[in-house]
């Protein structure tokens, strides 16, 4: 398999085998570019070794040329022979500089400056885009489930279990929670839309059931003071019907306030005083889900359990509620 060995600025600094002048060789890797054949994943092939080593070599050689040009440099020019002390001083300087370039940011000498990237704020650099990367990454996620296939998509406790992994990579990239919540806020708010609805529909399908204990009373008792009862019932649901009737709640999903989306929805053209205070507890329990995901910025487990068990099953939602009143669950 083909290796592609990138720059040495792009290599983390890792501790080395100290050869030579007593350096660590691992931390001056001049940025040069090599490819070596052969080997596994993560492990240099033979040709891979042999640069390796002879990188070391050159790197070795170049620290005794530069120690022994820059005492010859000085001896020369003691004796003024300039040409060769400026030659030898140059020579020097050269080694030098190829052995420290990788850790330098910026270099003098007569005259000349040459300005060099240091590898740690290279490797910021890299760490700064991998981040606003993963930024991205996360925001995209948090999208797609957010407006996913929404007649069939994955549950809400599989959905979280994702964004909890994104969660944790935004946690060790150190992410700010301002940044996060900008994030997962708009997630959070199609949870409450969620939660509107399961309030929704299991109030109308509390209205369906009583109406038809309201019919099933006036057949067996064919008296008109129960047929009226179901008459005023169906006006009374028209008009809560046509009241609540809001084609366009969920394009006010950026502000969408759960607590005053079911005080408009609850029906209290037709709710009865027992029924009522169901129907207040009902919303108390929706409201206290919802404050805990905001928390944490997702379905808590209790909430996606939840939403699970009763999105689709207005019926069961209904008859636990509003058990007592109907003859279901208490």
């Amino acid at each position: 398999m083909a290796e592609l060995r990138l720059p040495a600025a792009f290599h983390p600094i890792q501790p080395g085998i100290t050869r030579g002048f007593g350096y660590n060789h691992s931390h001056y890797r001049l940025p040069w570019v090599a490819v070596s054949l052969g080997g596994t994943r993560g492990e240099p092939g033979v040709d891979g070794m042999m640069l390796e080593r002879l990188r070391d070599v050159v790197l070795f050689v170049a620290g005794i040329i530069a120690v022994g040009a820059l005492i010859l440099a000085a001896y020369e020019g003691f004796n003024q022979r300039v040409a060769s002390a400026t030659f030898l001083g140059a020579l020097g300087v050269v080694c030098t500089f190829m052995l420290f370039m990788p850790k330098l940011e910026v270099f003098k000498v007569w005259g000349m400056e040459a300005r060099l990237v240091r590898t740690l704020d290279r490797a910021e650099e890299i760490i700064g885009k991998l981040r606003r990367l993963s930024l991205i990454s996360a925001r995209t996620g948090y999208m797609q489930l957010a407006w996913g296939n929404r007649m069939a998509s994955p549950s809400a406790k599989e959905k979280q279990s994702v964004l909890d992994e994104i969660d944790a990579q935004l946690a060790e990239l150190q992410v700010s929670p301002s940044e996060r919540d900008a994030i997962t806020r708009q997630f959070v708010q199609i949870i409450a839309f969620d939660f509107l609805q399961i309030f929704a529909r299991a109030i109308q399908q509390y209205g369906a059931i009583l109406f038809q204990n309201l019919q099933d009373k006036a057949s067996a008792s064919n008296s008109e003071e129960d047929r009226e009862a179901v008459r005023l019932h169906s006006e009374k649901k028209t008009a809560w019907h046509n009241r609540t009737t809001d084609p366009d709640v969920f394009s006010r999903l950026e502000t969408l306030d759960l607590g005053k989306e079911i005080d408009r929805e609850m029906p209290v053209e037709w709710l009865d005083e027992p029924a009522r205070i169901q129907a207040e507890l009902f919303k108390t329990e929706l409201l206290a889900l919802l404050k805990a995901c905001q928390q944490k910025g997702g379905f808590t487990r209790e909430a996606a359990e939840y939403y699970d068990n009763y999105s689709a099953r207005n019926n069961d939602k209904a008859k636990l509620v509003f058990g007592p009143i109907v003859g279901g669950p208490k």
